[in-house]
Order: structure tokens, then C-alpha cells, then sequence
């Protein structure tokens, strides 16, 4: 289905509760193809939630997610994730005890057709779909350099290295959209240099667009096209690094009204 006006993926008048908790309030957003889109603010304003509801881990209250101009709230999210939307978690989700290889073939399970017989038996269409399964995610390891770590136990691998291996492992889903919370948590201020090249590389070499919560206010301004603030679960700026940089609204949310808005830009904490 085409798109409309270039947007992938949309979140429309969202809202959840937890209890008296209103997580998200009439949240509306657009994900552009092609971009990088952030979202941002404080612990407890909605980032995550709205995440979970794009992905199909949450169900709003009411609202609705398109995706490719479809409505897609009704989808759980292994259908979400065949459909194209590929998502990581704050957490590392790897497999300790396989290799990094293994790991990054296990995210082709969902596209595998033939079942267990067919694999069993080694017929000639199951043989095909592993070898360009494989060979695909050789490609995925010399894209984020694991090389020499493909046939290395992923439990024995530095954290920067297990979190370039969970990215691998979306990449073999063969995304439209990916989804990343926070993807840079816990990391050296290396391998953030590291995760933020490779994810500009997936928009600008592979065109998949990413939206992400992120912390680091340096590194999202550095590579977002545009930043979504949330507070309270609601959306009070919405626009170009540059654009919510200046925003009155983020300035006094963030560090009142007396801060300068170049200060806004390193101290809003995501």
C-alpha cells in the first residue's frame, strides 16, 4: 500500500493508562520514511509506552497505529514484526549460550516457510532458503564489522559487541521500520560513536527509517531529523533537532524559563 505523504508509521490520538496512571494522552505522531526520529523526555513521560504501542506490546485505551497507510492496532507483534517492524529493547535479548552467527539467523525464523519436514528432510526448497538465509546473514555481520566474532559465544563478548549482535538479529527481519529503546544505554561514549554510525548507515545505505529513545541529547541531535518531547505522557514539542532545540516550551519544561535555548540542547535529558 502506498504511503501517505511519506510517512511509515503513525501513532493517531493515542492513549493508555495503567491504573489512575494516564501513560500516554492523545498521542499523535508521524514517522517519516527514510528518517531518523527521536523521541525524547523525562523518566515517566510515555517513551517506552508509546514504543510498546507502536510494536504491538501495548494496547491503548484508544488511538490507532497505521503502518503503510493500514490501520494495525488490532495486530499482535509477531505479525507486527513479519509485516516489517523490527524492534530492540533497552535490555541485550541475545542468545548467551549461541554463537554471534547463530544469533543473527535466528531472527530469519520468521520468514522461514516449509516447516520442520522440510527442514528435517532436507528438501531441495529448504536447502535453498538456508543457504540465502545464511548468506544473508553474512552480509548483516560485514556490515557491523563482527568478522572476527561471527563463530564467538555471544555470553563471552564485551557488552558493545552482544548489543551489535541484537541489531544483527533485527536486521534479519528485513525491516521497513526500526524500532530501537534506548540502544545506547550503558555504553562507553566509543561505542555510542560506534551504534550511531552503523544507524546512520541503515537510513542513508539500506533506507530504513529508525525511531528511538535516547538519552544521550548529544547523539540525538547529532543524528536525528526530527525529535518528538514528551512529558506527562503527552506531546509538547515536535519538530527538527534544531527547531526543539529553541522550543519555549522544552526550555522552560526542561530548565526554565531563565536557561538559554543552546543549553536546552545538552541538558534535556531524554
Amino acid at each position: 500500500m502506498a504511503r501517505t505523504n511519506g510517512t511509515i508509521l503513525e501513532a493517531r490520538l493515542l492513549s493508555l493508562r495503567f491504573g489512575a496512571i494516564a501513560a500516554l494522552r492523545d498521542v499523535s505522531i508521524q514517522i517519516g520514511a527514510g528518517k531518523i526520529h527521536a523521541l525524547i523526555g523525562p523518566n515517566g513521560a510515555g517513551k517506552s509506552s508509546l514504543l510498546n504501542c507502536l510494536s504491538g506490546f501495548y494496547v491503548p485505551w484508544k488511538g490507532s497505529v497505521i503502518f503503510e497507510g493500514r490501520d494495525i492496532s488490532a495486530l499482535r507483534p509477531n505479525l507486527r514484526a513479519q509485516a516489517g517492524i523490527a524492534r530492540t529493547f533497552q535490555g541485550i535479548q541475545t542468545y548467551p549460550g549461541m554463537t554471534a552467527r547463530e544469533n543473527i539467523l535466528t531472527g530469519f525464523h520468521g520468514r522461514m516457510t516449509g516447516g520442520v519436514f522440510a527442514a528435517l528432510f532436507r528438501w531441495p526448497a529448504a536447502i535453498r532458503q538456508e543457504e540465502a538465509f545464511t548468506a544473508r546473514a553474512e552480509e548483516i555481520i560485514d556490515f557491523l564489522e563482527l568478522e572476527e566474532h561471527r563463530h564467538t559465544m555471544v555470553g563471552e563478548m564485551p557488552y558493545g559487541l552482544r548489543k551489535r549482535v541484537d541489531l544483527g538479529r533485527a536486521l534479519a527481519l528485513e525491516p521497513k521500520i526500526l524500532v530501537m529503546d534506548e540502544p545506547m544505554a550503558g555504553m562507553s561514549p566509543e561505542e555510542k560513536a560506534i551504534l550511531a554510525r552503523y544507524i546512520l548507515d541503515i537510513r542513508d545505505n539500506f533506507e530504513i527509517p529508525v525511531v528511538l529513545v535516547e538519552h544521550d541529547m548529544e547523539v540525538v541531535m547529532d543524528i536525528s531529523d526530527q525529535v518528538t518531547v514528551l512529558e506527562f505522557g503527552a506531546v509538547i514539542a515536535d519538530g527538527t533537532p534544531a527547531q526543539v532545540r529553541a522550543d519555549p516550551r522544552v526550555i522552560a519544561a526542561y530548565l526554565g524559563s531563565t536557561q538559554s535555548a543552546d543549553a536546552a540542547a545538552v541538558e534535556v535529558s531524554a
